[in-house]
């Protein structure tokens, strides 16, 4: 297992992310790493992934995109790390750069240009943290932002009175479908606490999740709000299967089987591949990918599983992850040469989770 120890080198490293303008937004401070010791990945983010405006890029190389993916999960973890100033920064960026004029999260920012359209499980995301740092910091400028959020989905991002993947501006009109694992429990709970939508909406919504029936072990992939049927996929990708059964209640039935599968599947084969026959259940992809052993961290947290079976997918994670303070991508998930924001933002999220809860030290 990696040793929190290297994380303590890092105090001794001082090499300062680059300073200079960004390509996209207006917050001009240069993005300052945290003093104390850093988990690897955290070090990566900084050094790699980060522009000198404090924006995530999505990949080492290439030209530099922005998602509003990355920025909703980097203020979930700085909010775990209780990093008030690094939380203060990111959420000018929401302002500055991402958030529209009719209060949605712009999903992406490239080449200077903001988006049109939304991805409803950023906001979701970006919303409850905003809701949660408001509480913890005792600032209410995050709980208005997280309020004008939820309006804006209310009234542009709903089909049928159901939330739905996206919202696009060009067209005017949100899409039809809802991705399963884009029905937040918490962000509904908020929306109704807030007065945003009554209490028959947020069960109508989360309906589309706790009443949506297994296919051969599998959550569907979506839910059609004009038609009321689930689209199941012939190739299941496991992380939009784990995404979804992190929002399920502890103890539910769909929960216990899905931990059950990706339990016995690892036991038996030591590893979970990114993807699989929906009807066989074999493997039908031949990688891994360090997210799918995030998610499954983060699922089995929410179900209280056993702490050593989730301390086994916290370790093969972590086996991906380059851990050599000599090397220099060290502390990042890389593929190739290359990497991916996702496949380090979750696993910092996931590993971030286990330090709180006190599973690894």
């Amino acid at each position: 297992m990696k040793q929190f120890g290297l994380c303590v080198i890092l105090l001794f490293i001082s090499i300062g992310v680059t300073a200079g303008c960004a390509e996209a937004g207006t917050y001009k401070q240069t993005a300052l790493e945290p003093s104390g010791p850093l988990q690897p990945t955290e070090h990566f983010i900084y050094h790699k992934l980060m522009n000198g405006e404090g924006m995530i890029k999505t990949n080492v190389s290439g030209d530099p995109l922005y998602l509003s993916e990355s920025l909703g999960l980097w203020m979930e973890f700085l909010l775990g790390r209780k990093d008030e100033e690094h939380f203060q920064a990111h959420y000018r960026l929401l302002i500055d750069s991402f958030l529209t004029k009719n209060g949605l999260v712009a999903w992406k920012i490239e080449q200077n240009k903001a988006s049109g359209t939304n991805a409803l499980i950023d906001d979701f995301r970006i919303m409850v943290s905003l809701n949660h740092a408001a509480s913890l910091w005792g600032n209410s400028e995050y709980g208005q932002t997280a309020r004008k959020i939820g309006v804006a989905l209310k009234k542009y991002n709903t089909n049928g009175g159901c939330f739905t993947d996206y919202y696009d501006a060009a067209s005017g009109s949100a899409s039809k479908a809802v991705t399963l694992s884009y029905v937040h429990p918490e962000a509904l709970q908020f929306l109704k606490e807030k007065g945003i939508i009554d209490e028959k909406t947020e069960e109508q919504n989360l309906d589309v999740l706790y009443l949506a029936p297994l296919q051969n072990g599998f959550l569907p992939k979506s839910y059609n709000t004009e038609t009321k049927q689930y689209k199941y996929d012939s190739e299941v990708n496991v992380i939009d299967q784990l995404y979804a059964a992190v929002n399920l209640k502890q103890g539910d039935d769909k929960a216990a089987v899905l931990s059950k599968w990706i339990t016995q599947e690892f036991k038996s084969n030591g590893k979970l591949y990114g993807r699989y026959s929906a009807e066989t259940k074999e493997p039908s992809v031949p990688y891994e990918s360090p997210s799918v052993y995030a998610l499954a961290v983060l699922f089995l947290l929410e179900q209280k599983e056993d702490p050593a079976v989730i301390k086994s997918f916290y370790e093969r994670m972590t086996s991906f992850e380059t851990l050599d303070p000599l090397k220099p991508d060290y502390g990042g998930y890389m593929s190739g040469g290359d990497t991916h924001s996702f496949d380090n933002l979750l696993p910092l999220l996931a590993e971030r989770k286990l330090f709180n809860e006190n599973i690894i030290q």
